[in-house]
């Protein structure tokens, strides 16, 4: 049952990543799965909830637990930050492969574009997921500074800012890219300057 349920999102995943959400239709969902009708709508009565669980999918594997990081330190936070990231990286990785995508790439963000533009709650749970990213960052980025870690004539807010806003380019830049290692190192490389810089 369950196998039936994820073959349907992963058929389903190739085709949005091919397609707008406009331009898939049921049917066509229904015949690439090659389940009857009623065995599909078993599981997802229409095309809107489809859709709405493969965003949830992806949004859930790059929710950040931050309560698992380490904060002797901001250097071993964003250290752990990106190893998270590139943990998650690999899973969706995986996803978009099993889907039949050959690889992640810009699509995945026309997904999650189409999402928050149709469906306001996914635009809330984005604006609810960037405020716990910058409480966190902000948070031991005052303990950083508390510690003589760190010292900027910026606040703790445009620090956060400046981590964030990297990791947002620093993927965009590398989504294409067929080594998965390359956006840990890229990242990691940015972050390190980062800091560098932060502590001179």
């Amino acid at each position: 049952m369950q196998d039936s349920r994820e073959h349907i999102l992963t058929t389903s995943m190739a085709l949005f990543l091919q397609k707008s959400y406009r331009d898939v239709t049921m049917s066509e969902i229904v015949q690439k799965t090659g389940l009857s009708k009623g065995a599909f709508y078993h599981y997802f009565p229409g095309k809107e909830e489809l859709f709405k669980e493969i965003v949830r999918m992806f949004m859930s594997n790059g929710e950040v637990d931050y309560t698992l990081f380490p904060t002797r330190s901001l250097f071993e936070f964003y250290r752990a930050y990106i190893d998270f990231l590139h943990r998650s990286m690999l899973k969706i990785n995986r996803i978009l492969v099993n889907s039949g995508s050959r690889t992640a790439n810009f699509n995945f963000f026309l997904i999650m574009f189409e999402a928050v533009s149709r469906f306001p709650e996914f635009l809330k749970i984005e604006k609810e997921m960037h405020q716990k990213d910058v409480l966190a960052w902000t948070s031991m980025i005052a303990m950083a500074r508390r510690n003589g870690e760190i010292n900027s004539l910026s606040t703790d807010e445009e620090i956060a800012d400046l981590f964030l806003y990297c990791t947002d380019g620093v993927f965009i830049r590398f989504i294409n890219n067929d080594k998965p290692g390359a956006f840990q190192d890229f990242l990691l490389q940015s972050f390190n300057t980062i800091y560098t810089n932060l502590r001179t």
